[in-house]
């Protein structure tokens, strides 16, 4: 193939020009005191944390006129301005952030991703009071996936402008004050098509452009045939199809159309479907085997929700499956009831007798995917003792391990992953355990910035601790940034893995943006972004268990926990080795 000349000398002289700022650069940082430039650089960084931004400002200004290739500096010296009221100066700076390639830098009243500091710079510009460089900035925020767009509209920076036409345009609000029902939906629909273009990381990928736009089109089509329950089923089957579990509606934010459920709660287990919670009124049925839900069998009803169901894996499917079967609009949805307003169970008790139930949907708050409950009578083993504790530990066996059950990768109010991470620490220091067993079956997620002290933790325990062992439990529950921290688990230590297959894959599209449609008000999530914890090459649909265990609907009733019951047979006997 031949060359174009013009290119090519077009692409020589780029080079050059590019190369020969970064030489100026680093010719004329004019940095004097390396040692007094890196304190001053701590210093600053820790003013930031404290967020002293007066004092903050003539240290940040004295590096980077020093320096002007970190993208930290510049990004704090932004928040600095921004904070305290000079508005074009921080403009400045976060731009200077952005041409760096961003940060990753976690500071208060900050948020580093660079579609987080577009936005803040059109709150910059907005409160200076340049409306038309605020929606500019606004409009690059959304393109680059901005995930937290519908929180934006009562944002007090645009408050000088929040009414305007094209200011609620962005959020898919027309000019029509009372639509017709007909247009109200078509306007939502509409809106989530261009959403859900504008955010997910890999829509073609997952679905050809033309076969999308179907969809969109089928259910406009239907709106007048349909009722508001069916057309929010519509678009969980299309959620459904986009490709991986962070794509997914809350189904009672509606204002219109929000989903009843069954007052009872499945389960799952390597044995059968069972009703594990219920409303006081059902609690009768907790202990029973689900046979049939209307004329489907079971089985065939939990294959049926993987069409609302944008899973990552077979996992997601026992996770969230009986979720969706627990909401009669879904199932009519999907053909396996005709009447949601009645749905006859087909009950099994232990005995082998069946029995037909009916049940009534009722109205309900959704607080986040169903998990496991606890017991309701008897006392709780240990994994279901304390489930809405964040982050807790016990010591066992007489001080020879020692149980952390992390169930989200968050921060408590009052204590901090990272000071919990120190805290358990100094009991290793003091305790000397051999054995650490790290129990992630309930955590689906969370903040997956802070989940490298977890993993630190291990690291060094290991380390310190060549003859020790780390156990590590997992599950279909365990998911996203829990997934994330998994994988990296299995990469840098000899941790063992008991229980189910996680959740997620070890490179998975994660992280979420939110939408929320301008009529009903539906809120969801679309996934914006890749997450690749592993090898490049790892294509694995989940990270398996080297010892396999699931859980049985006897043990569950029972109390009692196979998986942790076989890790302290393990430990008592020492039969597996650690890897080398």
């Amino acid at each position: 193939m031949k060359t174009n000349p013009l290119i090519t000398l077009t692409i020589l002289i780029l080079f050059v020009l590019n190369t020969s700022n970064v030489f100026s650069q680093v010719n004329h940082d004019g940095i004097e005191n390396p040692i007094e430039y890196y304190k001053k650089r701590s210093k600053a960084l820790s003013l930031a944390q404290s967020e002293n931004w007066r004092d903050l400002i003539p240290m940040a200004e004295s590096l980077t006129r020093q320096y002007q290739m970190d993208g930290d500096l510049f990004y704090i010296l932004g928040l600095a301005y921004y904070q305290t009221g000079q508005y074009q100066m921080a403009i400045t700076a976060l731009r200077k952030t952005l041409d760096l390639g961003g940060t990753i830098l976690s500071v208060p009243t900050g948020s580093s991703p660079s579609n987080d500091i577009m936005v803040k710079i059109a709150r910059a510009y907005a409160l200076d009071g340049d409306k038309a460089n605020a929606m500019r900035w606004l409009q690059k925020g959304f393109a680059s996936r901005f995930d937290e767009k519908p929180f934006l509209k009562g944002d007090p920076a645009f408050r000088a402008f929040n009414q305007d036409e094209d200011f609620l345009q962005l959020f898919g609000i027309g000019n029509q004050d009372k639509p017709t029902r007909e247009d109200a939906w078509t306007a939502d629909l509409n809106y989530l098509q261009k959403r859900i273009v504008e955010m997910h990381y890999a829509l073609d990928d997952v679905i050809a452009e033309d076969d999308f736009k179907v969809l969109f089109d089928e259910l406009i089509s239907s709106i007048n045939t349909f009722s508001d329950e069916q057309i929010v089923v519509g678009i969980m089957k299309i959620m459904g199809r986009l490709g991986n579990g962070h794509n997914f509606i809350i189904p009672t934010s509606p204002e219109i159309g929000a989903l009843k459920k069954l007052p009872v709660q499945f389960y799952q287990f390597n044995d059968g479907m069972f009703i594990v919670d219920a409303n006081e009124s059902y609690e009768k049925w907790i202990g029973y085997q689900v046979v049939t839900i209307g004329n489907t069998p079971i089985e065939k009803a939990l294959d049926k929700t993987n069409a609302v169901n944008a899973r990552d894996n077979a996992m997601q499917t026992l996770w969230q499956g009986p979720y969706f079967l627990s909401m009669p609009n879904v199932l009519k949805g999907l053909g396996i009831i005709e009447d949601e307003n009645q749905v006859i169970l087909t009950l099994k008790e232990n005995t082998g007798k069946t029995e037909k139930v009916t049940l009534e949907p009722i109205t309900w708050n959704f607080t986040g995917f169903p998990r496991i409950p606890a017991l309701k009578k008897g006392s709780q083993p240990l994994y279901l003792s304390k489930m809405d504790n964040i982050f807790w530990y016990e010591s066992l066996l007489e001080d020879q391990a020692i149980y952390i059950q992390f169930n989200s990768v968050q921060n408590k109010n009052d204590l901090s992953l990272k000071d919990f991470t120190l805290e358990i620490k100094d009991q290793i220091d003091q305790r000397k355990p051999q054995f650490l067993i790290v129990d992630l079956r309930h955590n689906s997620g969370g903040n997956g910035a802070i989940r490298n002290h977890m993993l630190k933790l291990l690291v060094q325990f290991e380390a310190a601790n060549p003859e020790g062992k780390i156990f590590v439990l997992m599950g279909r529950r365990t998911y996203s940034a829990a997934q994330n921290l998994l994988t990296e688990i299995s990469m840098h230590t000899n941790a063992i893995l008991v229980g189910e297959p996680s959740s997620s894959k070890p490179n998975t599209i994660g992280e979420a943006g939110w939408f929320q449609l301008p009529y009903s008000g539906l809120l969801g999530i679309i996934s914006t972004q890749y997450h690749k914890s592993s090898e490049a090459e790892d294509f694995r649909n989940w990270i398996a268990p080297h010892i396999p265990v699931g859980l049985s609907s006897r043990d569950y009733f029972s109390g009692n926990d196979k998986a942790l019951d076989i890790i302290m047979d393990v430990i008592k006997t020492s039969e597996i080795r650690i890897k080398d």
